[in-house]
Parts: structure tokens; C-alpha cells; sequence
């Protein structure tokens, strides 16, 4: 066996922001930095589909003349991303995890690409997926699955989708910040699993335009980043200005009821009661909160609207079985075409019933936010997933209810696997929820995951 380390980590969005504005590097020398982070170990952890090496050194040129004459775009200016492949980049394939959209070239920059263009990011390439993203394990048949970063040196740990390859891109240290989707848990529950921070905005708090959908109602463009810090400024500069935490010092946080966390592994309870207690003892008090409904009464509905939609957008791959799809996305999306309208309606009507009575009662209790699980257990090795289960009990609910969520995290298990921490706020309180969860982070201090040894067979 051979061993690979991590690359060091990157410092801070900020810092690279003033070392940029005073000189001590450039844009350049970050770009060739990502570039050759990913050379030497990609081809281990298998997080990017595409590099557009060229592209990114001509742009960072570009950006570091800018800002010589005095032109300064911002908090991004400069720094590098990657996003993950369903994102449209004009004269770029968009695969959406699929071998069957390899010519699906892009005729415009989405919308996300137009902000980023504007704000001075630079795209270094594009990240692996799960196919059509429907799928929360990280795992692809034909597009290859990416290899997480933590755990020991002999696991292979799945990474968590289906933004996989972008979690794994900021796990493995390979850029900054990334960007991933999220419609069950798709940026959160990769965001555990590699233990990065994975924030899922509101719907639309970031544009979809040009994004390869699976569900319109559902899917929101979220990202991930190495800090809460980092995800301020990266959401902060992506969204615009907006309003933040109110008031200070001790704050209301909900918590599920005790037959809310069954079926948790032992060190996923270990550590929420630990991050629970932490936080009580920092002056924070705990409230009891129950969602408008039992967690498992999310499953259905929200299989209702998102896997029907997706039958929908990828109607025309379903009826050939000759054609390349995922063993655990084609039977998915072929049974949802028994979705009747009935059902469709019925899970909308519920969505905004709910929705209505979840900020009902977080008026009532007066509370910032809701602390939970992100999933109920750390990353399986990739061959012990059961793809008939998908680990977005905790998470589907925050899509469902078009909230805002972030996965920060909260330590780690004896195998070295991360843990996760989900903090759920209301609708369009993206700025609040990263102001709370910049608080917790401060408080919770979980053991670090540390730079882990992967191997390969030599």
C-alpha cells in the first residue's frame, strides 16, 4: 500500500483575499497552486470531471492586472472555485453525472456563472456528480464515484451525494470552495460525511438558471467551504448584503424530542449530545420543537414532487434499457411515472400547509434556529451502501419545507469518519442562520479531522 497525504490547507477566504490586495500572492499563483493540488492528487480522490487549466490561469492574468490598476471586484476577486457539473459554462459539456449528456454543450453561462464571472471567481473545473442527481450515497456507475478524504487509509468511505465531487474537492484540499446542489440533502449530507461545512441557502437565494434540474421546487444551489467563516464570505459576496443574527448572547435553539433520534449510530448521539451540551453550557438555552410532522411523514411527499419531477426533465432515457443509467437512478425515476396528479397536488398542498406551520411554531417558541442530526450515521464504506435507503431522514425535510440548512462539522467517530451537525433556519434567513452558525462553530470546538492518509494499491 501506498500512502498519499492531504496538501496543506488553505488558508482562510479573507486571508487570501488581503494577501491578494497586499501583494504577498496573486491570483496566478493561486490558480497554479489549485492546479497542481489537483494533479498530484486527484487521480486518488477522483473529485473533478473537468479542469479548465487554461481557461483559469488566463482569467487569474486577467484579475491580477485588475487589481494592480485598483479595480477590486470583492471578496472573491481572485479566488478560485469549482463547480459542480450540472452548472451550464458556455462551450462547456454540462453532464449532469451521465455519460447520455456528454454532447450536452452549453450555449450561455448560467446565471450562477454570470455572478461569478462579475465578482472576480475563478472557475479551475467542473466535479463529479451523482447521475442526474438523484442520489445521496456519492456513488455514479458510469461517471466514476469520488473517494473521500477521511476515514483510515484502507477504507474506501462513500462521499456522500449528490454533490459529491465538489465535497470531496474542498475536503481534499484541492480549491477553496465549491459550489454543489441540494434537494434531500445533496450539499449537507456530503458535507458530513467529508467533514466540510455545507450550506443549503433558500430556494433561490442563489439563481438556477442554466442549472440541470431534478426537482424545480425543490433544488436550491448551496456550497461548500472549510469554515463557516469561509461560507460567510463566499454566500455573503455570491447573495448580496443581508439581514444577520438579532440580537446577541443567549440564544433559543430547538432540539427534536428523544423518539425524533432514533436510529442513531452510537457516535452520531454521542456526538449531538455533546454539541447540545456544549452549547448549553455557553448560556444557549434548548427548546423542544416538533416539525409540522413526524420526520418519516416527510419521505413520501417529498418523493412525490422530486423524483416525479425528475421522471419528467429525464423522460427521454427511460424507456431504453440499453442506454447507460445508474442502477440506482433508473428504477427510481421509471416508478415514479406511477405518481398520479392527485398525489403531486396533494404533497404541494401539504408542503405549504406545513411550511406555514413550521413558522408558526418557531414564532411561538422564539427560536433562531433548529439543531439536529445531518444524517444518522458516518460515511459507510462504499460497499456496504444499501441504495434502496437513502441517508436524508434529517435532511428532506428542510428542502420540503424550502428552508435554509447548514451541515457544520461536530467531530468524529473512532474510525476517524466525520460527523455532522445540521442547523435548519426559516425561509429566506440565510444571513441569520450563518451568523448562528459562526456562534455554534465557536462553542462546539469538535476534535479536528486530521490530515488522513489515503491509499491506494501500489
Amino acid at each position: 500500500m501506498r500512502g498519499h497525504n492531504l496538501p496543506p490547507a488553505f488558508p482562510s477566504i479573507a486571508q487570501l483575499g488581503a494577501d491578494l490586495r497586499h501583494g504577498r500572492t496573486t491570483s496566478t499563483a493561486l490558480v497554479r497552486d489549485c492546479l497542481e493540488r489537483i494533479a498530484a492528487h486527484d487521480g486518488v480522490f477522483k473529485s473533478f470531471i473537468a479542469v479548465y487549466a487554461a481557461q483559469a490561469l488566463a482569467a487569474a492574468e486577467r484579475l491580477d492586472a485588475e487589481l494592480r490598476a485598483g479595480h477590486d471586484r470583492g471578496a472573491l476577486h481572485g479566488i478560485p472555485v469549482a463547480l459542480k457539473d450540472l452548472i451550464d459554462i458556455q462551450g462547456q459539456p454540462t453532464t449532469a453525472g451521465s455519460p447520455l449528456l456528454a454532447d450536452n454543450v452549453a450555449a450561455r453561462d448560467a446565471a450562477i456563472v454570470q455572478r461569478m464571472h462579475a465578482l472576480g471567481a475563478i472557475i479551475i473545473g467542473k466535479t463529479h456528480m451523482v447521475q442526474f442527481a438523484l442520489g445521496a450515497w456519492g456513488t455514479n456507475a458510469h461517471m466514476d464515484t469520488p473517494r473521500n478524504p477521511a476515514g483510515h487509509a484502507a477504507d474506501t468511505l462513500v462521499p456522500g451525494g449528490s454533490s459529491s465531487g465538489s465535497a470531496v474537492a474542498v475536503a481534499a484540499r484541492l480549491v477553496p470552495w465549491a459550489i454543489g446542489s441540494d434537494t434531500g440533502g445533496s450539499v449537507r449530507v456530503p458535507a458530513a460525511f467529508c467533514g466540510v461545512v455545507g450550506l443549503k441557502p433558500t430556494i433561490d437565494a442563489l439563481p438556477r438558471d442554466g442549472v440541470y434540474a431534478l426537482s424545480k421546487t425543490l433544488d436550491s444551489l448551496g456550497l461548500f467551504a472549510s469554515s463557516v467563516d469561509d461560507a460567510q464570505q463566499c454566500f455573503g459576496a455570491l447573495a448580496g448584503a443581508g439581514v444577520g443574527l438579532a440580537g446577541h448572547g443567549r440564544l433559543r435553539i430547538g432540539v427534536l424530542p428523544p423518539d425524533e433520534l432514533t436510529g442513531l449510530e452510537p457516535a452520531v448521539a454521542q456526538s449531538l449530545a455533546s454539541s447540545l451540551a456544549q452549547l448549553q453550557a455557553a448560556g444557549h438555552e434548548l427548546v423542544a420543537f416538533r416539525f409540522p410532522a413526524p420526520l418519516a411523514e416527510f419521505r413520501a411527499p417529498t418523493n412525490a414532487i422530486m423524483i416525479a419531477e425528475g421522471a419528467a426533465v429525464n423522460a427521454a432515457f427511460l424507456d431504453d434499457p440499453a442506454l447507460p443509467m445508474d442502477p440506482s437512478v433508473r428504477p427510481r425515476l421509471i416508478a415514479a411515472r406511477s405518481t398520479s396528479a392527485v398525489q403531486y397536488l396533494q404533497a404541494q398542498a401539504s408542503a405549504l400547509l406545513w411550511q406555514q406551520q413550521f413558522a408558526r411554531e418557531m414564532d411561538r417558541l422564539q427560536l433562531a434556529a433548529i439543531a439536529m442530526p445531518v444524517t444518522a450515521m458516518a460515511a459507510p464504506r462504499v460497499q456496504d451502501v444499501d441504495h434502496d435507503v437513502a441517508p436524508v431522514h434529517f435532511s428532506r425535510p428542510v428542502n420540503f419545507l424550502a428552508l435554509c440548512g447548514i451541515s457544520l462539522p461536530a467531530g468524529q467517530d473512532a474510525d476517524a469518519r466525520p460527523i455532522g451537525l445540521q442547523l435548519v433556519g426559516r425561509a429566506g434567513q440565510d444571513h441569520a442562520l450563518l451568523a448562528l452558525a459562526a456562534a455554534v462553530a465557536a462553542v462546539i470546538s469538535p476534535s479536528p479531522v486530521c490530515s488522513v492518509e489515503v491509499c491506494d494499491a501500489s
